[in-house]
């Protein structure tokens, strides 16, 4: 028993002269390992362990300086896309990752570095050789590739069938994740950058299924006709109707039609057409656009939505009635509609070239058996006549110059019908200035 304390003795004696050594800096821990890194330690793949910092700065400087003609490799199935690394200004401090693999077994607490010298841990500790990018430049090359990446999605549609509207389904689309994909770049080491997943998310169109579901009755319709023989002016026609296609106004908000077309040029698929512009008729891109707004103004009357804007042609046009036309100027007269239900409305447009109409229709949600119906009231104004002298016609010789037009006053009322009950609503007074019939007479003395 009394051995047995002798020796517990001891060795508590030896532990502590141990401990002030190491404290104290000694040479116990300190001779094993030098000045060189332990066995086990590695950065980028490169066995540093048994190297002086010195030796270990080198071979990791020449590693970085090799990454300059390489490129982070992004993946998404069996497409690929390669970002060069000088592009995205990648640099990457070997210093650092040295220091921390001298740091092993040198450094911190001494519970930790006995742990890294005697135990297991010095053979699997990897140094992180850390790379740094120019963020700016890295997004703009991400960027760049999402363009060949993403697949826009596509709204939901309503479209008229066998004269009932049905429902086209949303198409998802699909982008790249920038943010998320930048973060995974931004982590990566100089020894693991080479082949990388795309991050990608799904995206939604502004109109899904759920948006349209309700909207399956027509509620209000309206159809022009055009000729077929101006090429220009039925092209127009088409693509302003395109464009007005597919349009969701939800409830309290302002469609603006100038906003939807424009602008009205070449590049925008528009042609040049015979345009009203004062009392004359020019050519001028867009020529044609006015016929596809006055349709929109007939459909969304007889939908009861609220007219916020409207103008009447200085001239009557021969598609509609008198009253019933709404013309437009891009950047100066406009024609705008509020949705003033209770639900949201859709627009179904379209124009048939080579049968000459364009129809528009709305589709929402009916509520009840109430409707609306249009009644214009049009009084003509005889154009008169305005009759000059022509010296070049003998006395008595009359020739017609113009033949002048009538002009129109027109009223439009908007009836609401529901039951026997019926509620009348002026829409609109417009005024057509006739243009006089010039009729040029002789005053010359004819001889005898």
């Amino acid at each position: 028993m009394l051995r047995f304390r002798r020796l517990t003795a001891l060795f508590v004696i030896i532990v502590l002269q141990t401990t002030l050594a190491i404290s104290a800096g000694g040479s116990v821990f300190k001779e094993p390992s030098g000045g060189i890194i332990l066995p086990g330690v590695s950065a980028a793949g490169i066995n540093l362990g048994g190297m002086a910092p010195e030796t270990a700065g080198e071979i990791l400087r020449a590693k970085v300086g090799a990454l300059g003609k390489d490129s982070i490799t992004l993946v998404s199935g069996d497409r690929q896309w390669k970002i060069p690394l000088e592009r995205v200004g990648a640099v990457c401090d070997y210093r650092e990752a040295v220091e921390e693999a001298f740091a092993v077994g040198h450094s911190g607490p001494f519970a930790r570095r006995l742990s890294e010298l005697l135990g297991s841990k010095a053979q699997s500790t990897v140094i992180p050789l850390r790379m740094e990018f120019n963020r700016e430049a890295l997004k703009r090359e991400l960027e760049k590739i999402n363009t060949e990446y993403s697949i826009k999605p596509g709204d939901a549609k309503l479209v008229l069938e066998d004269e009932r509207i049905k429902i086209v389904p949303t198409a998802y689309g699909n982008e790249m994740d920038i943010e998320g994909t930048m973060s995974r770049i931004l982590a990566l080491q100089a020894d693991s950058f080479d082949i990388n997943s795309l991050s990608s998310k799904t995206t939604a169109p502004p109109v899904k299924d759920e948006d349209i579901a309700d909207l399956t009755d027509i509620i209000g319709e309206c159809t022009t006709r055009f000729e077929t023989g101006s090429a220009g002016r039925a092209g127009n026609i088409a693509r302003a109707s395109e464009q007005i296609d597919g349009r969701l106004i939800r409830p309290g908000e302002v469609f603006t039609y100038n906003a939807v077309i424009s602008p009205v040029n070449g590049t925008n698929g528009y042609h040049k057409a015979p345009v009203i512009v004062g009392d004359q008729l020019i050519d001028d891109y867009g020529g044609g656009v006015c016929q596809v707004s006055t349709t929109l103004y007939g459909a969304v009357l007889l939908a009861g939505l609220e007219i916020v804007e409207r103008h009447p042609h200085s001239k009557p046009v021969k598609y509609v009635s008198p009253g019933l036309d709404a013309t437009v100027v891009e950047g100066v007269i406009d024609f705008k509609v509020r949705n003033n239900l209770a639900s949201p409305v859709y627009i179904i447009s379209s124009a048939v070239k080579d049968r000459g109409y364009v129809k528009v229709i709305i589709a929402g949600k009916k509520e009840g058996s109430s409707f609306y119906r249009i009644e214009p009231q049009v009084k003509t104004i005889s154009p008169g006549i305005v009759i000059k002298s022509n010296p070049r016609l003998k006395r008595g010789q009359s020739m017609v110059i113009d033949p002048g037009s009538p002009g129109f006053e027109a009223l439009v009322y908007r009836v609401s019908v529901n039951g026997d009950n019926e509620e009348r609503e002026l829409i609109s007074k417009d005024y057509y200035q006739p243009e006089p019939k010039i009729v040029e007479v002789g005053v010359t003395q004819g001889r005898r």
